[in-house]
């Protein structure tokens, strides 16, 4: 029943009284909605009410993998055609409606950032095309970003203007039960993402891990308590896609690994078990058994995310993480090709 997951702008900024929310969860919010399903459910097999301490050692079992934003049409089991993924950051919309792909090549001239880092002064940037570009889609269906990831252009113009789920403005007011009138200081508003559309449903798709399956299905998500249904999924939604690893059977030489949600990494932008070593950054990747470098990376601005403790029934501190849509061009530190292996 739509959600709203504010992020990290107070509400005293220059649009007072008005909260902004995110484009989609964050992890964290959406794995307090799933302990509390589990939870919920122990509490109505113990009959018992666990207490705001007890929770994090009741639910300590859980533990939440991959999530994917999902749009099916009313009436059908969830699949992975019905996958939605977050727009990659180097797709390039132009006003002529192309999509270009942004090729990144070693530079001839350093940035205007300072050079007191070679790694990061060294990565290949992208030239600028000669079309002025727009502002694309959020979203990418399920052909769309395949195709891209296996080095073609988006199957089609049409399903790139589709995913988009609606927002609008939910306002609240408190009125003083003896005067009739509202209350000063109690009128605010902040940002409706729809999940329901007149012919689709989006959803979450998510891998749990329990030391049990039994869960409740209504669960609560975000700010205002947002019902959402929770159902079980086939396990298909989480696999890779034949043609992925058909694009990867005769070896490649680059890999682009694209974030496909919001993620905190130790350095800021750069990934975990990466540093600067002789100009480059190299390292390995979880998955990954070779030594790469960081050749490339297409990371918008970061993501001002705040949340809630339930537990402590507290503000998180601001988190500044990296944006979904993010890509990393890599290489092989011994030159060889990526295989089939290396995409899964």
């Amino acid at each position: 029943n739509g959600l709203f997951c504010k992020d990290g702008r107070g509400w005293s900024t220059s649009a007072l009284g008005r909260g902004h929310g995110l484009d989609w969860p964050h992890p964290s919010t959406v794995f307090g909605a799933l302990r509390s399903l589990w939870g919920r459910a122990r509490e109505r097999r113990a009959g018992v009410c666990f207490s705001r301490e007890e929770w994090p050692a009741r639910t300590a079992d859980m533990s939440l993998g991959a999530n994917l934003a999902l749009r099916r049409p009313w009436g059908e089991p969830w699949q992975a055609k019905h996958r939605v993924w977050p727009a990659p950051a180097d797709a390039l919309l132009t006003e002529s409606g192309l999509v270009q792909r942004l090729e990144p090549k070693p530079p001839t001239i350093f940035t205007l950032g300072g050079d007191d880092d070679q790694a990061r002064e060294g990565l290949w940037t992208a030239g600028c095309p000669r079309q002025k570009p727009i502002r694309g889609r959020a979203w990418w269906g399920e052909t769309d970003f395949v195709h891209w990831l296996c080095g073609r252009e988006p199957a089609s113009r049409g399903a790139l203007a589709d995913l988009e789920p609606p927002r609008r403005l939910q306002a609240h007011v408190a009125i003083c039960p003896d005067k009739g009138v509202g209350r000063d200081g109690y009128l605010y508003g902040h940002d409706v993402v729809e999940t329901l559309e007149l012919t689709h449903q989006w959803g979450l798709g998510c891998r749990v891990e329990a030391d049990d399956g039994e869960h409740l299905e209504l669960a609560f998500l975000g700010g205002d308590r947002r019902p959402a249904w929770a159902e079980a999924a086939a396990p298909e939604l989480f696999t890779m896609p034949p043609a992925l690893g058909e694009a990867f059977a005769a070896g490649c030489r680059g890999l682009r690994l694209v974030v496909v949600r919001p993620t905190i990494f130790a350095a800021g932008w750069l990934p975990d078990g990466l540093h600067a070593n002789e100009g480059v950054y190299r390292g390995r990747l979880p998955g990954l058994e070779p030594e790469l470098i960081l050749r490339a990376a297409f990371v918008p601005r970061p993501l001002a995310v705040s949340g809630w403790d339930m537990a402590s029934n507290r503000s998180k501190p601001t988190a500044r993480v990296v944006a979904p849509g993010s890509v990393y061009a890599f290489e092989r530190a011994d030159g060889r090709p990526f295989g089939r292996e290396h995409a899964q």
